[in-house]
């Protein structure tokens, strides 16, 4: 599979875990960029960047600064921001329902969250944006919570498959009828945990559009390690 597709006019690249880049127009939007080095950049910098949440698979300060034009806006959850800060990066804090303006887009947060990535703690939010014409989503870490009801349609969504942590095959099957979406790119397994996007087609159905990219940056955690995480995701609780 490709790492890299244009769906609705819009340009995305896989990285790792759910680590993108989303480009059209002349416009580039980094979302989650994780184990990013300058050569996966090159002439690609970020114009803005989107950070659901503060966990280490999508929270990377070196990535960060490899991706990211000098002084480029950074929008970010609750959690992230603060995290942000004490790295000495200022971000534009978004919650639920608020949104902001950077390189012409607005940005909406909106609800994401599980037993792992709590809402209370204002940890995850999720993306939405108009770009090139389509209107993207990235789901952050969650599961197919209520509110996904209210954030569609969209062009293109952006949603976990890898259980343990997040939602499973079928839950964003789930979620793919909620937030009404024409294509629907799988992310969030093949790093840390399973997650099989050929499940995720199948009970899709003919729903929408299932679009594969495989991660630029392919190589995961040891087995060991990766046994961890599931016995630790095994306590999750959904929302």
């Amino acid at each position: 599979m490709p790492s890299t597709a244009v769906v609705s006019g819009v340009e995305f690249t896989r990285y790792i875990q759910s680590s993108f880049k989303v480009k059209a127009n002349g416009v580039v939007v980094w979302i989650d960029p994780v184990r990013i080095m300058p050569a996966h950049v090159g002439d690609d910098k970020a114009d803005l960047v989107l950070i659901t949440h503060p966990h280490q698979d999508h929270f990377d300060m070196k990535a960060l600064a490899a991706c990211r034009k000098p002084d480029a806006p950074v929008f970010a959850s609750p959690a992230a921001a603060q995290q942000l800060a004490k790295k000495g990066v200022a971000a534009t804090v978004l919650w639920e329902g608020q949104s902001a303006t950077a390189a012409g887009l607005q940005v909406t947060a909106l609800p994401g969250y599980n037993g792992m990535h709590l809402r209370s703690k204002q940890f995850n939010v999720g993306f939405r944006f108009k770009l090139g014409g389509a209107t993207v989503y990235h789901a952050g870490d969650t599961d197919a919570v209520p509110e996904m009801a209210q954030v569609g349609p969209v062009d293109v969504a952006m949603l976990p498959i890898g259980g343990v942590f997040v939602m499973d095959e079928a839950e964003a099957a789930q979620a793919v009828g909620m937030v009404r979406a024409a294509n629907v790119i799988p992310m969030h397994y093949g790093f840390a945990t399973g997650g099989d996007p050929a499940r995720l087609t199948t009970a899709v159905g003919d729903k929408a559009k299932v679009v594969v990219l495989d991660a630029v940056v392919a190589r995961g955690l040891p087995t060991p390690v990766r046994a961890l995480v599931k016995l630790m995701g095994g306590k999750r609780k959904k929302w």
